[in-house]
């Protein structure tokens, strides 16, 4: 009766010592608690509820130190009491604390539709300090851009991180993460939503997938959106290219709103992306390696109306240094820079978009046809994917070493990861990272 007593109050004492948690109802809607560490936990969980509503999920300790949980279904009204409880798994023990989350007790932060005046700088994330989720959306998914990448975009920390003032975007083996090995990606399950707290995209089995229906993705990297949005503006990201074969890092926008239609006939703009590979040659010798960067720019219909490409600084290789990639987008053009150095010039106009007829906004009309469909709320994009069967890692190209998949091929997941012990000779440490040093966004 002692020892039980005993063990009753060491478990009060420890519950007291779990702080509250902060609520932040941010603009997107999404709901987000996060709290101090706790020493020693190894997990946490929660349940919570409001009006009429039940949620549960995990907390996921970022590089802060602090434990974050969001949900992006909650549909929160910002003002009824959340009742909370949170589940602590410490030294072998499960510890419980419950709770009430009220509005004005929390901070809550509802962040008003703004009227962004001329040359305003909208966003800007300099990277000092942890990476802060408030300004940027993980994508937390497998369904591999649309054709078919390797990686299972997750938010890890192992995978998003800062250091010395620098973003991190870094691929890394699925076999690195505590629940999975060499043995089990044909048998295990990755199951975002168990992993995560949540999924942002089911379709092509994103979200859940059995290794025995065909192995897990084999790599884990990152994806993350900003939350804020510019229409018309320039847009700046200084950043060093990844280097490693199959990597493929992109700088990139797309419009919040599909008002045109599903990609990509309400638009794409790329500012950058390459291959990391350090020779991937066409059939008539051109490199298209780590020495190049590519500028893509997309119409509304499935087709590439320009690519520009340059070769590296002087020693040929991108992936030594930081490059300035800067978008100038107005009613008029869209440009891209590298350095300065104006590398691609597109003018908004009919002739180059379409007609007019095919372009007709469904709820507000056209409304700026000569620009349309780059006359929306664009949002920014940096991720680094691996692999793919679109095409961008041609079948018949040389390579430093041969292509371990076809495009289109039903079986790349396992013939990429059979060829492991070729492909990792050329992943190196961080070399493997799209690695920033800042990105601001500037409305026009």
């Amino acid at each position: 009766m002692l020892l039980i007593l005993l063990f009753g109050l060491v478990a009060s004492a420890l519950a007291v010592n779990i702080p509250q948690p902060k609520l932040t109802h941010l603009s997107t809607g999404d709901i987000q608690l996060s709290l101090d560490d706790i020493p020693g936990a190894e997990q946490l969980d929660v349940a919570y509820s409001f009006g009429e509503s039940n949620h549960q999920g995990k907390f996921h300790q970022n590089t802060d130190s602090r434990w974050y949980h969001r949900n992006h279904e909650a549909k929160y009204n910002g003002k009824d009491k959340i009742k909370y409880r949170i589940m602590v798994a410490l030294d072998g023990k499960t510890i419980e604390t419950n709770g009430k989350l009220t509005p004005g007790e929390t901070g809550v932060a509802v962040l008003p539709p703004q009227k962004v005046r001329r040359g305003t700088v909208v966003f800007r994330d300099d990277f000092n300090g942890a990476f802060d989720p408030a300004g940027w959306n993980y994508e937390v998914s497998m369904y591999g851009g649309y054709n078919w990448e390797v990686q299972a975009y997750v938010p890890d920390a192992r995978n998003i991180f800062t250091r010395n003032g620098h973003l991190f975007i870094k691929p890394t083996l699925t076999t690195d993460h505590p629940n999975y090995n060499d043995g089990n990606l044909n048998s295990a399950t990755m199951d975002l939503t168990a992993l995560y707290g949540y999924c942002t995209n089911a379709d092509r089995y994103g979200c859940i997938r059995e290794g025995r229906n065909g192995i897990l993705p084999p790599v884990m990297s990152g994806k993350i959106k900003s939350k804020k949005t510019i229409r018309f503006g320039k847009v700046e990201a200084r950043c060093r290219i990844p280097r490693g074969d199959w990597i493929w890092p992109a700088i990139w926008m797309l419009p919040r709103d599909s008002v045109y239609g599903g990609w990509p006939r309400s638009g794409e703009i790329d500012m950058m992306e390459s291959r990391g590979n350090t020779v991937a040659r066409d059939g008539s010798g051109h490199n298209h390696g780590v020495n190049e960067v590519g500028h893509l720019h997309w119409d509304q219909m499935p087709v590439i109306i320009d690519s520009v490409r340059r070769t590296g600084d002087l020693d040929g290789d991108w992936s030594h240094a930081m490059h300035t990639y800067r978008l100038d987008w107005t009613i008029d053009h869209i440009q891209v820079f590298v350095d300065n150095r104006h590398i691609m010039n597109i003018p908004q106009s009919r002739k180059v978009f379409g007609s007019l007829e095919d372009l007709v906004d469904p709820i507000f009309g056209a409304v700026e046809p000569k620009a349309a469909p780059f006359d929306k709320q664009f949002y920014l994009i940096l991720n680094v994917a691996i692999a793919g069967t679109n095409g961008f890692f041609p079948d018949n190209w040389t390579y430093d070493q041969q292509k371990p998949w076809f495009s289109n091929s039903p079986t790349e997941l396992q013939d990429f990861w059979n060829a492991r012990f070729q492909w990792l000779q050329t992943w190196h440490g961080d070399d493997v990272a799209m690695e920033c040093d800042y990105v601001e966004m500037t409305q026009y």
